[in-house]
C-alpha cells in the first residue's frame, strides 16, 4: 500500500494555509524532506521589486520543519512549535521558485530538533532555520476553538 507522507496529505486538503502557500512534496532523500514552493503575490511587501515579507520564509520553514516531524513520529499526534530561529540572507521575490529542505536532528524527551533551509532555484540559500517541536501536545484542535 502506498502511503503519503503527512505533509503531502496536509497539502492535498483544502485548508486556509494551503491556499496561501503553494507547496509540492518532492520526497525524502538521505533523511531530508524536500518541498517546492512558488512565491505567491499576496506576501509581497515591496510592489516595486516584488520582494516578499521575511515572514513568508519563516512561515514556510516552520511549516516544512513541522511537517517533517510528523513523518518521523510513529503515532499520529499533535505537535507544536516550541522554538524557531531563522536567519535571512535575502527576501524571496514574487513568482520565484523555491525549495525548502528539512532534516530531523534528533528527538529527546518528546522534543524534535530540526534544521532546514529555503533556497532559490539556482541553489542560493535565502533563509536557514533551527526549530524545536513538542510532540504530543494536549491543546484542543484549532477547529474546536473556532
Amino acid at each position: 500500500m502506498d502511503t503519503k507522507h503527512p505533509i503531502e496529505q496536509y497539502f492535498s486538503f483544502k485548508h486556509p494555509l494551503t491556499e496561501y502557500l503553494p507547496m509540492e512534496y518532492l520526497g525524502i532523500v538521505d533523511d531530508v524532506l524536500t518541498m517546492d514552493i512558488d512565491v505567491p503575490e499576496h506576501f509581497v511587501a515591496d510592489p516595486v521589486t516584488g520582494a516578499v515579507h521575511s515572514g513568508f520564509a519563516t512561515l514556510v520553514l516552520d511549516t516544512v520543519l513541522g511537517g517533517a516531524v510528523l513523518g518521523h513520529i510513529k503515532l499520529a499526534q499533535p505537535i507544536a512549535t516550541v522554538g524557531l530561529t531563522t536567519q535571512h540572507m535575502r527576501r524571496a521575490v514574487k513568482g520565484e521558485k523555491l525549495t525548502c529542505r528539512a532534516k530531523l536532528e534528533g528527538i529527546h524527551r518528546d522534543m524534535a530538533h530540526m534544521s532546514g533551509q529555503l533556497s532559490a532555484a539556482n541553489g542560493e540559500t535565502l533563509s536557514t532555520a533551527t526549530g524545536t517541536f513538542m510532540i504530543g501536545t494536549r491543546a484542543k484542535p484549532l477547529g474546536a476553538r473556532l
